[in-house]
């Protein structure tokens, strides 16, 4: 939306009350609104969205999370002229039936960062191949640069001297992002190179869509999987080498204090945190499963391990730790994908002309 504005379009948001979001639009200026309900299904909702788009002459209407494509298409019901777009980031079950054919019929195009998802979605939604069409995610590369002061700040929090290799992730505390299988890894690599490596994992388990008052607002399977991850830390020893900072707001600052990035995700479509990484020139090491293999180009842009193979990670990981000038060469070789490949002026000139077409 900032970079939309920025390329000179008018933009409009609709989003929760107190969410993430709503903080970004309030410090970029960009104006906003919510819902009176947001239950799939809401004639509150498809009311107010028609008066919206129709009080502020709104011409494209773009979805980014596939609930909210029903009271959209509801909204647009007879407004020939409006159009509908929607982005899917993640993987979908199967929505062929009568109910999904009503409401997709208004879908002018769907966006996917993933080709292999994009091959799959016609078989899943019912949408032809025609509407769908692979949107890569753009980054502004020169926003990424390792800050030094932040760097020292981080590292020193959690105690990671100077000369320590600190070899870090960003994920969510889930079983399906394999950061079991990260922890595991320590104790594979070998004794004399742990001496001088710590591992950082940032993240907090997984959200619930909406919890109720007074409630955890995290989803309780992934709580427990953070508290077995706790537990293995704990009965290793592992406590003063595998660090657990929770979510943090900072991305730079914690991708500057890294050495070496590892995404241990089992089956991620395409991963963000993976180019943010490449932007600020680490080394990668990622699960072989999903868009890390179009991501990340094994032996020249970063490395490859066997799904849930923490031996293997750790082998991997031991290539990056006795070679310094290997995790530089495979640096150089990422953040230029990411140049090459992402550009944020292409994604954003690819969507304005979606927009306009």
């Amino acid at each position: 939306m900032l970079e939309l504005k920025n390329a000179g379009g008018e933009v409009y948001a609709i989003c929760s009350h107190k969410s993430k979001v709503e903080s970004f639009l309030i410090e970029n200026r960009i104006r906003y609104t919510h819902l009176p309900s947001y239950s799939a299904v809401s004639l509150a909702s498809v009311r107010f969205i028609k008066s919206l788009i129709r009080q502020r002459d709104i011409q494209v209407l773009h979805a980014h999370f596939h609930k909210d494509i029903w009271p959209a298409s509801l909204a647009i019901w007879g407004e020939k002229e409006k159009k509908l777009f929607l982005s899917i980031y993640m993987g979908v079950p199967r929505k062929n039936d009568i109910l999904h054919r009503f409401i997709y019929h208004r879908v002018n195009a769907i966006f996917t960062s993933s080709k292999e998802l994009g091959d799959r979605l016609p078989s899943l939604y019912p949408v032809p191949r025609s509407k769908i069409h692979f949107l890569p995610y753009g980054r502004r590369i020169e926003n990424y640069r390792r800050d030094e002061t932040r760097r020292i700040e981080v590292r020193s929090k959690y105690k990671v001297r100077p000369e320590e290799i600190l070899v870090g992730t960003m994920v969510r505390i889930d079983p399906g992002k394999g950061v079991m299988d990260f922890a595991r890894s320590f104790p594979y690599i070998d004794g004399s190179l742990r001496e001088k490596t710590k591992f950082m994992i940032v993240g907090e388990p997984t959200r619930r869509g909406r919890g109720m008052p007074g409630e955890s607002p995290y989803e309780p399977v992934c709580e427990e999987y953070l508290r077995g991850l706790e537990k293995f830390i704990s009965n290793e020893g592992l406590s003063e080498k595998i660090l657990l900072t929770g979510f943090q707001d900072d991305l730079v600052a914690y991708l500057s204090a890294f050495d070496v990035f590892v995404f241990p995700s089992r089956d991620e479509l395409y991963s963000l945190v993976v180019l943010d990484a490449m932007c600020m020139g680490l080394p990668v090491v990622a699960a072989r499963s999903g868009g890390n293999i179009r991501q990340i180009t094994d032996g020249v842009s970063g490395l490859l391990y066997e799904v849930a193979n923490s031996k293997d990670l750790a082998t991997k990981l031991e290539l990056y730790l006795r070679q310094p000038s290997l995790r530089v060469q495979h640096a150089d070789k990422a953040r230029q994908f990411v140049q090459d490949a992402h550009s944020m002026d292409d994604a954003v000139r690819s969507l304005l002309g979606f927009y306009q077409d």
